[in-house]
């Protein structure tokens, strides 16, 4: 594991509710309120021409909104997921089987199960105390991956200031020699942010260590909403099968000792 005590382990199944997309309690109308002066009026039909006050249809017409809005969201993640076209390139989706994940900072009941789950109407939400400091999502891998492209979920109409704004790409064997891969730039809109590394590198790029470095939001927000992460790999090429004997790391589960050949 990192030996950087900033980070906090979050192993999915610490999170193993279950994904029902319409527990999304962001939305909903508020309940109209009475006069206790008046319990009569309690027993009394409600006259429709004038009896719903304006802040109750603002209200419903606010739950109407944020309901065609989180149609639109979805589609736009099933209509345009990038796993359909990796897969017919040859790469795979990183699984938790793959790595260890870790994430710098989350708020209670937004970890990293929220942006594993397939649900853009879900997310992981930071939660720094430093405003300064870059969030972060590492995956140490338990031999050497090739990472074809990073693909995140983004809405800024519903994420605001928490949309992610300068991402930074950064591989690595430790944490200790990472180097940055592609610096990006993200778009007020909703939809997916893929990263294409092997076009960015000409080639898939060989790691043990990834890191997704959010260095700032738009409008300035402290803290950072990532909807869905996809991380896409390839299998290793025979050149390189042909030079180590064994890749996992010293954390894994595995502790035969890497050889070069």
């Amino acid at each position: 594991m990192s030996d950087d005590p900033q980070y906090a382990s979050l192993f999915l199944q610490s999170e193993s509710d279950d994904l029902i997309i319409s527990e999304d309690v962001r939305h909903g109308s508020s309940d109209s309120t009475t006069d206790p002066s008046n319990d009569v009026e309690d027993f009394l039909p409600l006259d429709r021409s004038d009896g719903v006050e304006e802040g109750d249809e603002d209200d419903e017409g606010q739950v109407e909104e944020d309901s065609a809005h989180e149609a639109t969201t979805l589609r736009i993640y099933e209509s345009t997921h990038p796993g359909h076209i990796q897969k017919q390139q040859g790469a795979r989706e990183i699984g938790e089987q793959d790595a260890v994940w870790f994430v710098s900072t989350f708020r209670m009941n937004w970890g990293l199960a929220k942006m594993r789950d397939d649900n853009p109407l879900t997310y992981w939400q930071s939660d720094s105390p430093n405003p300064k400091e870059p969030h972060t999502i590492d995956l140490f891998f338990h031999r050497a991956t090739f990472i074809k492209q990073v693909s995140f979920f983004m809405d800024y109409f519903q994420d605001d200031s928490y949309t992610p704004k300068t991402v930074s790409i950064r591989g690595g064997t430790t944490y200790r020699d990472l180097h940055e891969i592609v610096q990006i730039e993200c778009e007020e809109t909703v939809g997916w942010k893929n990263v294409d590394l092997s076009e960015i590198a000409g080639e898939p790029v060989r790691v043990f260590h990834l890191q997704i470095a959010i260095l700032s939001t738009h409008l300035n927000g402290r803290d950072t909403h990532i909807r869905q992460l996809k991380i896409y790999a390839v299998p290793s090429p025979a050149s390189d099968e042909a030079s180590y004997v064994d890749t996992d790391i010293p954390f894994s589960r595995s502790k035969r000792e890497k050889t070069m050949r």
